[in-house]
This record gives C-alpha cells, sequence and structure tokens, in this order.
C-alpha cells in the first residue's frame, strides 16, 4: 500500500482493454495505475444455442467450472492473512450519532479533511500536478521527490492514523451537516474505514505487481512530465530534479518487485519479460523523445529568463535525461529479466492465501458498490444475459441496419472536429459546464501501438483550463467521435470539471473511486453514438457489441481471480458467446494477452464493466422512477451527487429527482 503517487488518483487517463466479438482482435488503451491503498450465490445456468434470427429468446449460459486448485501457491508466513472475507458490516459497522453540531461541526470536517489529503499528498511531484495554486491548501514542500512507499512496518502506525481519524469524525452530528458537507462525510468515512481494512494485513502490500507491463507508472512517466508548467527558474530547475529522483523512486519499485520474489508472490517469466519490454520502450526515446522539445519551449513562459539560464537549464535538462533518466529504464529492463526463473506463475488472486479477501477489496473500490464478489459475478451474469436479448431482439425487429452496423463512421474527422461538435450536441442532455481550455498531446511513434486513439489527462484540479488530450493517431478509427466521447465531452474532462464546479470539498475531486469515473464514461460513451447516427436500431446494435467486450471482460477478470479460471476455460466461455452470435470461435493465444493482463493488474475490467452496469442501472431506475424526468435532469441530478458510492450516490439521484 503507497501513499505515493496519489496523483494517480485523479490523472484520470481512460482505458480499456476489449476483445472484439467480430473481429476477435484486441485493442489497448494506456491509463495510469499503480498499487492500490488498502486505500449472495452465483446463479444457475444451463447452456443452449438457439439459431439467431429464430428464437430471439437467450438462456442462460454455463460459466467453466472452477478448477479444484488444492493448496495456496506458498507465500511468506511472515505476513499477516485475512482469515476469512470480511462483510460489510465488519468494515462499515454501525455507529452512534455524535454530537457536534452547527459550524463546529463543519469545521471539524473541514480540518479532518484537510489532514487526511495533507497526509496523503505529501510530496512535490503531487502538488505540483494537482494544483496550480497549492498554498491555498496549505501545501508546501521542502523535498523535490516523486514520494516514498509506506513500507509494511509502518501498517500499524497508518492503522492507527486513520482509526484516530474517524473516531473525530465520529463525534459529529450528521443531521446537523448540509448537503455538500454530508457527502463528504460519507465519502471520507466510507474510504477511511477501507484503510483501516487495508492495513490491518501485511499480506496486501504484495499480491500485485508495481511494473506491470499494462497499468504501471513506468507507462505514463514520459506524460506526467508534460504537464509540469514552468512559471518560474525554480520550476525548471525542480524538474530537472524530478527526472533525477527517478532513479530512486524507480529503484525503490525494483525493490518492491524483489520484495515479491522474497515472500512467494513471483510472477511468470513472461510478465517479467513483457515489463522489462515496456522499459525497452522508454529506453528507445532517449535520443529522440518528445520531451527535450517540450521543455525548451515551457522555458518560453517563465519571464525576464536570460539566455544564459535559458542554456544552463536545456544543459542540465538533457544531461539528467540522458545520463539518469534513460539510464535507470535500462536498469529497471535488467532487473526485471533478472527476475524470471525466480519460479513464479501467473495466477489469479483465488491461488493465494487471503487472495480472495483481498480481491473483496478491490472489487468494492473499483466497482464502487458495496457488493461481494459473489453478488457482483450474480449482477454481471444477469446482465450479460439481458444484453444478448436486447442483441437478439433488436437483430430480429427488422432491417435497414445491416450496412452501418458492418460499416459505420462515429466520427466527424480529427480530435478537434469531433470535440467541437459533441461540445455543441450534448447541451440538450447534459448540464453546463464552467469555461475552461485544454491542449492535445500526441503519443509518440514508439507507444502507438499499444495505446489507445485518445486520454484525457487532468491536473492542476483547482483551476478549470489545466486538461490534456492525449491523442494516439495510428489508432484512430471509425469509431473516433465516441471515444472522444468517452475521453472528453460529456465524458472524463466534461465530469472532472463538472464535479470541481459542484463542491467546495477538494476532496472530492481528489479522490473518488476510478469505477465511478470509467462508469460515467463508458455509459456515455455509449449514449453518445446517437450523435453521430440516425439510425436508432445500427447504433444500438454497435453499442451493445461494444459493450459486451467490456461485459465478457469483466466476467473473465471475475472468473480468473475469484474462480480460478485457466485460460481455457475463458476461451471456453468466450466461445459459448460466440457461437450463439453464429461468429467463428477463438483460441487460447487470442486470449493469452488479456488472461495476462487479468493477472497482472486484478480487477483491471471491473471498473470499467461494473462501473458501466451500475452507472446504466441507476439511470434506468431514475427513468422508472421519475418518469416525467428528462435526460438532462437526470444527468444533472446524477452528477449534482458527487463522487460516493454508488449506493450514496442513487439515494442522493432520487433525493434530488423527487
Amino acid at each position: 500500500m503507497r501513499k505515493l503517487a496519489v496523483r494517480i488518483i485523479a490523472l484520470v487517463c481512460a482505458a480499456s482493454f476489449v476483445l472484439s466479438l467480430a473481429a476477435c482482435n484486441s485493442k489497448d488503451h494506456g491509463h495510469s495505475g499503480g498499487r492500490r491503498s488498502g486505500s449472495g450465490s452465483k446463479t444457475e445456468r444451463n447452456e443452449t444455442e438457439p439459431t439467431p434470427g429464430v428464437d430471439p429468446t437467450i438462456p442462460v449460459i454455463i460459466s467453466p467450472t472452477p478448477s479444484v486448485y488444492g493448496d495456496y501457491i506458498p507465500t511468506s508466513d511472515a505476513l499477516t492473512y485475512p482469515d476469512h472475507v470480511a462483510t460489510y458490516d465488519e468494515i462499515h459497522p454501525y455507529h452512534a450519532p455524535g454530537t457536534v453540531n452547527g459550524s463546529a461541526a463543519q469545521k471539524l470536517l473541514s480540518d479532518v479533511e484537510m489532514d487526511i489529503l495533507h497526509h496523503e499528498i505529501d510530496c512535490y511531484a503531487d502538488i505540483d500536478i494537482l494544483f496550480d495554486n497549492p498554498e491555498k491548501f496549505g501545501f508546501s514542500v521542502n523535498d523535490v521527490t516523486w514520494g516514498e512507499f509506506t513500507s509494511i512496518d509502518e501498517y500499524d502506525e497508518e492503522k492507527a492514523y486513520y482509526q484516530q481519524q474517524l473516531d473525530t469524525l465520529l463525534t459529529i452530528d450528521y443531521e446537523s451537516l448540509s448537503s455538500d458537507d454530508r457527502l463528504c462525510y460519507d465519502a471520507i468515512v466510507y474510504s477511511i474505514e477501507e484503510s483501516i481494512y487495508g492495513y490491518s494485513y501485511t499480506a496486501f502490500e504484495y499480491y500485485e505487481m508495481a511494473f506491470n507491463s499494462l497499468t504501471g507508472p513506468q507507462c505514463n512517466i514520459l506524460f506526467d512530465f508534460e504537464i509540469f508548467d514552468f512559471e518560474t527558474v525554480e520550476d525548471a530547475e525542480n524538474y530537472i530534479l524530478l527526472v533525477k529522483d527517478i532513479d530512486r523512486y524507480f529503484d525503490a519499485m525494483c525493490e518492491y518487485e524483489e520484495d515479491r520474489v522474497f515472500y512467494g508472490f513471483a510472477s511468470s517469466d513472461n510478465t517479467y519479460e513483457k515489463s522489462a519490454e515496456s522499459f525497452d520502450n522508454l529506453v528507445a526515446q532517449k535520443d529522440d523523445c518528445f520531451l527535450y522539445a517540450s521543455f525548451e519551449e515551457r522555458l518560453d513562459n517563465i519571464k525576464g529568463l536570460s539566455s544564459a539560464d535559458k542554456d544552463r537549464l536545456i544543459a542540465e535538462n538533457e544531461k539528467a535525461m540522458k545520463e539518469v533518466l534513460f539510464p535507470e529504464f535500462e536498469e529497471c529492463a535488467s532487473r526485471m529479466r533478472a527476475l524470471k526463473g525466480s519460479g513464479g506463475t501467473d495466477a489469479g488472486l483465488c491461488r493465494y492465501r487471503g487472495g480472495d479477501a483481498y480481491y473483496a477489496v478491490i472489487n468494492r473500490h473499483l466497482s464502487n458498490k458495496n457488493m461481494t464478489v459473489e453478488e457482483s459475478i450474480n449482477l454481471l451474469n444477469n446482465t450479460i444475459d439481458e444484453t444478448l436479448n436486447e442483441l437478439f431482439r433488436l437483430l430480429t425487429s427488422g432491417t435497414g441496419w445491416e450496412d452501418e452496423l458492418s460499416d459505420h463512421e462515429y466520427t466527424k474527422g480529427s480530435v478537434e472536429d469531433n470535440l467541437d461538435y459533441l461540445y455543441g450536441r450534448i447541451g440538450e442532455d447534459f448540464p453546463s459546464i464552467p469555461s475552461h481550455e485544454y491542449f492535445l498531446l500526441e503519443v509518440p511513434e514508439v507507444f502507438e501501438d499499444n495505446f489507445s486513439p485518445a486520454a484525457y489527462m487532468g491536473y492542476h484540479l483547482d483551476n478549470f483550463n489545466s486538461n490534456c488530450i492525449i491523442v494516439n493517431n495510428k489508432n484512430v478509427n471509425n469509431e473516433f467521435g465516441v471515444t472522444v466521447a468517452h475521453e472528453a465531452y460529456p465524458g472524463h474532462m466534461f465530469q472532472s470539471i463538472y464535479t470541481r464546479s459542484q463542491t467546495s470539498h477538494p476532496y472530492m475531486y481528489l479522490t473518488g473511486s476510478i469505477g465511478y469515473k470509467e462508469g460515467w464514461a463508458t455509459y456515455v460513451e455509449y449514449y453518445s453514438m446517437k450523435y453521430f447516427s440516425d439510425n436508432e436500431t445500427a447504433y444500438k446494435l454497435v453499442g451493445i457489441l461494444n459493450s459486451l467486450d467490456t461485459l465478457l471482460g469483466t466476467r473473465m477478470d471475475y472468473g480468473i481471480n475469484a474462480e480460478n479460471w485457466s485460460l481455457q476455460d475463458c476461451v471456453d466461455y468466450y466461445n459459448s458467446i460466440l457461437g450463439m452470435l453464429g461468429l467463428d470461435g477463438i483460441e487460447e493465444e487470442d486470449l493469452a494477452d488479456a488472461y495476462t493482463i487479468l493477472i497482472m493488474d486484478p480487477g483491471y475490467y471491473v471498473k470499467y464493466g461494473m462501473g458501466y452496469v451500475l452507472t446504466k442501472d441507476i439511470m434506468e431506475n431514475m427513468h422508472a422512477k421519475h418518469p416525467d424526468k428528462t435526460d438532462l435532469e437526470i444527468h444533472t441530478a446524477y452528477l449534482n451527487s458527487l463522487t460516493g458510492t454508488f449506493e450514496q450516490i442513487e439515494a442522493n439521484t432520487d433525493k434530488l429527482l423527487s
């Protein structure tokens, strides 16, 4: 569990890794990641294969039978492990009402909020990225670094810290708080209780890789450097110090990976090789990295900068990059390859002692809802069944959609064209957002094959003008318009700006479940298809097929990490669906990369699949309960409920619509 890089929570780089049902081709989407902080019964399924186009009723499908996996993979007894999967009531027990009210309660909440933010955002990199004016929030830092690891030796201290903050909050009379304060109180209490549980077991530190090849910090470190602004010579000098600090920062993560091997959590040789290759791609940038030019350009923003100082800074930056940064990437590649032969394996979390309890933590966080893993699987199975039923209903409801389904252009051209078009269209269905700015950043050629068509990064979250849209020109496709909808309007950028405009509590936009954020962005991605087509049946079919990619990937995530599905189990599951759709089956090689990803980054799909399912369910529930309300009114009430759990959001949305 790390406190370092809390910025990852706020730097939203949208992501999805999907298997196309039609073509069975995978496409990668990058997103910032890293090690997380300790921040019902399965449906019975029967398998039959109806003929597509004849009977639109799709029966349920058999999920692979979990293998008998015997003993857990041996891991160190020096760590502490949970002996059962904790229930919701164990982690979030009932609390008697507090007695502090009025302005005293409001101040107490604000004090705890800021204390926690200062505890978790405590390094120069995080503060400079997250805030344009950090002093407004009381932040100041002496050492210019990327942060530190919280070691397992500090778990008891961290647990005691969060318990103290919780005890303070529980003295507040909740009913005396304003609606904005209540939303923040609920979010902080929930998060604190999850942290207290997470810091109870030191094994939680080692279940996941730090340097996985898809979402490890190395995947976005160059883009992170791009968003540091220079207003003074000191800003540029601090940037160079951060370039040099990568040596220490990444060495600490290499040591972490070596500790994982020591404690018995070694990954497979293939996984370590993929990690090393991700560093090889960084090393390939050494002589032609976009950061050389952008550093010089940012120096032009420093008023009164002398020619001598400019030349000095350029030389020092180039020296730091070529003598520290890129050699560190080479060292990391070498150290990852040195771990090959450690005897590790690629296995789901359920293969490890306490892994089921850890996956339950991941599931709550990434789904943003208090469901058990079993309840999540049940809901997901039902949603997949309903989605297939709707697919077959549309396929048999008429004609006129065939050409668009097979050859559609849901885009207006360039990223700028799509941004302008969507910004002009969404006003009929979504609330307005404050005036803001953004800039575009192109993906370097070396990363093009493994990066999505576009991504969003939000930083300096105390203003509305620090927004970056990353564009991958090589991977722009015929659905680029809805990709831009996911990343920008009305997706990530829109939601980030709107949330910041609706609360007085920075905690509500500096933190928050990525399941909430990805759930919203995925929901509006499919919703926005109507802006690019007049053929309702066609765009609904496209949306359903895309959503099935996400839903089936999520089912594989649960299968691998909760039920010990093998790669062949995953292939069998996909083929049962593909057969119903009249599509050719797939082989193990078609899912091998996805399988590895879900072992390297458990829960990777959950934030998309369950986030989408639960967001969509809330929207449908609100339409059913408030049939007179428009999409604009429901979307506005949903967004005004801010970034709590989905239970909190649904209750508050209902209240606002009543």
